[in-house]
């Protein structure tokens, strides 16, 4: 069918609005790459596509087949394997294709407009990013200008070819007016929907989804480590959580041991968690989830003290002091509160129906997991201000070995004998448990630290991945250490298991909080020992636990950027009636006892003035820009002394009315009015300003003049 440059414009439109609105779910993970490329390739194809002047009766009847199919299978997605968004996200998707194939006519495109903002709707939802904002302005006018032109495309459909070719002539020749016009309804719509969402907040975060949605688990945080895995991620500098301690670090570094999975059990190079490992349940004490041990709980309020403390342990000073922070974790895809050692309890801080329902779990071998939608979550972590003391653990000597721990000195059966004899021989002259710990951490303390996989003959042989690192290559990263120091511990009967989490934390001065980033990803070893619990050892060398520092390659943009984003997702995202409060009191319209101020009444009023007299200014310099027209002046004449003679003219009176009207009085003026309005329509909507036709038109003005005046 042939297309004029507005059914051209209309089609660029309605792809454009729809692709925004595509970008903006895709931005936040919520359609798979599969979808996405095979989206673009048939939009590319049916945007290339001749269209007919009419789809056919047997591709109607294929597409309608086809969107029937892809509806029951949607719906058994979304049922059966609950992928509710994804399902929904590539319905939308293929019915933007479909129609897009068949956009004869104005229906078709509005159609597309309303799938757009569905997807708008859902990208509103789960977008996270601070980018959105300009993705949603340029969405709001690329959609309202595609309103404008289908509908005008609309108007020509029901009243013919003749006006359809008009139509597409003028909106053509006045598309500057209408982008004009769309980006003035554009910039209202994003003002009422600015003041929408500052007057009426949401409940919060949770009554949706919010932020990227979860792709594979991150390497470390699975229910089985591979060894090795954490060589891949170390590069990678995306922010992971960020933390806000009530308590000033002293450094740009703290050395946080952030506590997330456990493992106890090792074989063939691979740990997961045994069936005996030791489960914590969570206690509730006063609002936190206390990680216990023995059932009793680690956080306390002794006697009658406001002030929570962790429980007191005979020969360890420091069980007492806490640390306490704020944390806001991104999805990583893993169902883990990340805690300093030594992790005494945790509290989810909710910011929404759904985050409420949140809950902390104790999981293996002191690990925090929470059941949780999908989705950023904030919550409170306590932890003990620090570990026994060096002197405090020679002091227990070589505790008591508990039946309980009997899975904490399983041995590998993959290993050679070769890996024992090491273990017995570094710990010879160890009197201790200590002793031993350190005997065997000096030893490793030799090894280079690197991020190669080096081959080993031995491990291509068949042998255990950890002889190599030990026997052959002696240089590995936080993994190798880590399981090397654990496997060697429990030759010699300590008690061991590995944890995966983060060390330590950067410094953001922009935004005033700690970022982890996944390259901060660690492994270290706890050990058991006695009734001092669990301690923290960490074999990698110091330049090995920081390896992951040099991952964003511009530091101060990258700090930047994510302040920006932080800001974005607590004022933003996470706005709720408490921020809504405070940014009424910032601007005078509450004060701290919850009651209007007069002054802030007087803002408002002021802000409303400013506005209407903001309007009235344009309509003002759109009518003198109007009447500046000389067409309009000769015409605003000569209306003024046909009234003047009884000939009234009401504001929306066209020319063709004015002229039967005044035909009909008889009047003799009526031939040379009816020339003189002919000629002024042709030249106020015609293509282009002709001075000879406007000196005629002047003729033809004083003509009309003279007629009334005699």
């Amino acid at each position: 069918m042939n297309a004029g440059p507005l059914r051209r414009l209309r089609d660029g439109l309605s792809v454009a609005q729809i692709g925004l609105a595509v970008v903006g779910v895709a931005q936040a993970g919520g359609v798979s790459l599969p979808s996405l490329a095979l989206f673009a390739v048939l939009m590319v194809v049916a945007w290339r596509r001749t269209l007919p002047e009419a789809p056919s009766v047997g591709a109607s009847r294929a597409w309608t087949l086809l969107v029937f199919v892809a509806l029951v299978a949607t719906l058994a997605r979304a049922v059966l394997r609950a992928e509710f968004l994804d399902a929904g996200v590539d319905f939308l998707l293929l019915l933007a294709v479909q129609r897009t194939f068949n956009r004869q006519r104005a229906r078709e495109h509005a159609q597309l407009l309303l799938l757009g903002a569905l997807m708008m709707v859902v990208g509103s939802v789960i977008n996270t990013e601070p980018t959105f904002p300009l993705l949603l302005a340029g969405y709001l006018l690329v959609a309202t200008m595609a309103l404008l032109t289908n509908t005008l495309m609309g108007e020509g459909e029901r009243l013919g070819t003749r006006v359809m070719a008009r139509l597409e002539h003028e909106g053509h020749r006045r598309r500057r007016s209408l982008w004009r016009a769309s980006a003035g309804v554009a910039t209202l719509a994003g003002v009422g929907a600015l003041l929408t969402f500052l007057l009426f907040p949401r409940w919060g975060v949770g009554v949706f989804l919010r932020g990227q949605l979860p792709g594979e688990v991150r390497s470390g945080f699975s229910d089985e480590v591979q060894l090795g895995g954490f060589g891949t991620i170390k590069t990678d500098a995306t922010v992971v959580m960020r933390i806000r301690p009530d308590h000033d670090p002293g450094t740009t570094r703290p050395t946080w041991h952030l506590r997330g999975s456990s493992f106890d059990r090792y074989e063939g190079g691979r740990w997961e968690h045994g069936a005996d490992a030791i489960r914590g349940p969570l206690r509730v004490v006063y609002g936190r989830h206390s990680v216990t041990d023995d059932n009793h709980p680690r956080l306390v309020r002794p006697g009658r003290s406001l002030q929570l403390q962790g429980r007191a342990i005979p020969g360890y000073a420091g069980a007492v002091e806490v640390h306490r922070a704020s944390v806001i974790l991104e999805d990583i895809g893993a169902d883990l509160l990340f805690v300093p050692s030594p992790t005494v309890a945790v509290k989810v801080q909710a910011r929404g129906a759904l985050e409420s329902r949140a809950r902390p779990i104790g999981g293996r071998n002191h690990e925090i997991r929470v059941n949780k939608m999908p989705g950023p979550l904030q919550y409170r972590a306590v932890w003990r201000t620090t570990e026994p003391s060096r002197a405090e653990l020679a002091a227990m000597g070589n505790p008591p070995q508990d039946p309980e721990l009997a899975t904490y000195l399983q041995r590998s059966q993959g290993l050679s004998p070769a890996v024992g004899e090491l273990a017995r021989r570094l710990t010879a002259d160890a009197p201790d448990r200590l002793s031993r710990v350190q005997a065997i951490m000096q030893h490793l303390a030799r090894f280079e630290y690197t991020l190669e996989q080096r081959s080993s003959a031995r491990v291509e042989a068949g042998a255990d991945p950890l002889e190599g690192f030990l026997f052959d290559t002696q240089a590995g990263h936080c993994e190798y250490y880590a399981t090397a120091l654990a496997v060697l511990l429990r030759e010699v009967n300590v008690p061991t298991r590995i944890v995966n989490g983060y060390y330590g934390a950067h410094l953001n001065k922009v935004g005033g909080f700690f970022a982890v980033r996944q390259a901060d990803a660690h492994s270290w070893v706890e050990v058991h020992f006695g009734d001092l619990g669990w301690v923290t050892f960490d074999p990698t060398p110091p330049s090995g636990r920081i390896a992951g520092d040099d991952a964003a390659w511009w530091p101060a943009a990258t700090e930047l950027l994510d302040a920006m984003r932080n800001t974005y997702l607590e004022y933003v995202i996470d706005y709720d009636l408490s921020k809504q409060l405070a940014i009424l009191e910032q601007l005078g319209l509450r004060d701290r006892g919850h009651q209007p101020r007069g002054a802030g009444r007087w803002i408002l009023v002021g802000v409303i003035a400013i506005g209407a007299g903001l309007w009235l200014g344009r309509r003002w310099r759109r009518r003198r820009r109007d009447q500046a027209r000389p067409e309009t002046v000769l015409l605003q004449r000569v209306l003024q002394r046909l009234a003047a003679k009884g000939h009234a003219t009401a504001p929306d009176d066209t020319p063709h009315a004015i002229a039967s009207r005044v035909r009909a009085s008889g009047a003799v003026v009526a031939d040379d009015l009816d020339r003189f309005l002919r000629g002024y329509e042709a030249l106020r909507f015609g293509p282009a300003q002709d001075e000879a036709a406007l000196t005629r038109l002047r003729s033809q003005a004083d003509a009309v003049l003279q007629q009334l005046q005699s």
